[in-house]
């Protein structure tokens, strides 16, 4: 059995809030009542992290991930439970912060190794490494003041991912650079994790949780819902109770349906507008070839959106539109679909031809008009949906935002 390296029980962490600056100096004051209020932003956290294991934190905004990590570097006190921390950290909280703009990149790597005291002599004997795995050419001794933001980065990922830790602590860090950076960050993780280095890792990036990690820890609104199989842990992230209202005038086979679709409902919660009367989204299934209620898909693999509607009759020419967007809100594409105004479901199965990573979209029912479309209800912003790929294992059929269907002839 490995050993361990991290282990947390019953981990708190409260913050006292004041109302102002008078009731923070009271608060020094003893024997005097004191004026704040309570914030606890981990409540009762345990799990372990083994040697060579890679286990990730993940969770919405405010679920205490961040405060997690400071309290396991020594930058914030806890207020009750235990950790034990059983070897050396690096941790990549702020990557590259401490760089001095001045200096070179071979300088900063210099300088940044004694701030942290590792042994000087063991980082000259990885420089060429270092400098070799960073690709900056001319540009390593060069002030990193002309340096491009993806060249900073690739400076400090490249520094930190030669230093020798026990364990290594990472927030949201492993995005950094092109796929081919990426690539060989991760290559060089899988070789870290077989001489024995231990990683905690912190990401809304469902994609790289799944692909790299042994187990997951899940936090929501600073509890712990969930530590251990990553693909149970990635689920219960996505799920949550979903309700949706059954209209009394519906036939027993249509309010049947619509029962099915209750408890996995993603419109549920989801803000909607409304621009006219007369047709309504009322709930959206997402399942995979297999069935299974999921947010998740390999490249290349379908999911299978089921949508409850209705339209008025007098309605002409309804569809449904749904819009994907990727993670800097650029519009992908959006697939247009005609209804039947008897129906009151629709099923579409859609291949996820488009590169790894989390996407959202905009569903919308509307009346098409020539070209062009008149809005009656939307949702957007939802998801978000999890497009993944192991690269370090397969070749992906395509490379870029989309793959595109192709057809090829030999010709003398």
């Amino acid at each position: 059995m490995m050993n361990k390296v991290i282990e947390v029980k019953n981990l708190t962490k409260s913050f006292k809030l004041f109302h102002s600056n008078k009731d923070r100096l009271i608060n020094i004051i003893p024997f005097i009542n004191k004026k704040f209020d309570v914030h606890t932003s981990l409540n009762n956290i345990s799990f372990d992290v083994k040697k060579g294991e890679f286990v990730s934190i993940i969770g919405k905004n405010g679920s205490g991930k961040s405060t997690l990590l400071k309290i396991l570097c020594g930058v914030l006190q806890k207020t009750s439970g235990e950790y034990i921390v059983n070897g050396s950290i690096v941790s990549l909280l702020e990557l590259g912060t401490g760089f001095n703009p001045e200096l070179s990149g071979r300088d900063n790597i210099i300088v940044s190794s004694k701030t942290m005291n590792f042994d000087i002599n063991y980082i000259y004997s990885k420089m060429s490494e270092i400098e070799a795995f960073a690709d900056l050419e001319e540009y390593f001794d060069m002030p990193i003041k002309t340096y491009s933001s993806g060249m900073y980065v690739r400076l400090a990922m490249s520094l930190f991912l030669h230093l020798n830790p026990d364990i290594f602590i990472i927030d949201e860090a492993l995005s950094v650079g092109d796929i081919f950076f990426q690539q060989k960050c991760f290559s060089k993780i899988e070789q870290m994790r077989k001489n024995g280095v231990a990683f905690l890792f912190v990401s809304h990036d469902i994609n790289t949780v799944l692909n790299m990690s042994d187990r997951v820890l899940l936090l929501d609104h600073s509890k712990q819902i969930y530590f251990g199989d990553k693909h149970e842990a990635c689920k219960l992230y996505y799920d949550s109770d979903k309700k949706v209202l059954i209209p009394e005038n519906e036939s027993d086979e249509i309010k049947e349906k619509i029962e099915v679709s209750i408890e996995n409902n993603i419109l549920n919660g989801k803000k909607q507008i409304i621009h006219r009367k007369g047709a309504t989204l009322d709930s959206l299934q997402i399942v995979d070839e297999f069935g299974n209620h999921t947010m998740q898909v390999e490249m290349t693999k379908s999911l299978k959106f089921i949508i409850g509607y209705k339209v008025d009759e007098i309605l002409d020419n309804p569809a449904i539109a749904i819009s994907f967007y990727n993670n800097k809100n650029m519009l992908i594409t959006t697939i247009v679909y005609d209804l039947v105004v008897d129906k009151r479901f629709i099923e579409v199965a859609i291949p996820f031809m488009l590169e790894a990573g989390e996407y959202t979209f905009n569903l919308t029912i509307a009346q098409k008009v020539k070209n062009r479309g008149v809005s009656h209800q939307e949702y957007t912003n939802v998801g978000p949906i999890s497009v993944t790929f192991d690269f370090n294992s397969n070749e992906p059929s395509f490379y870029g935002l989309v793959g595109l269907d192709y057809k090829i002839n030999f010709k003398d």
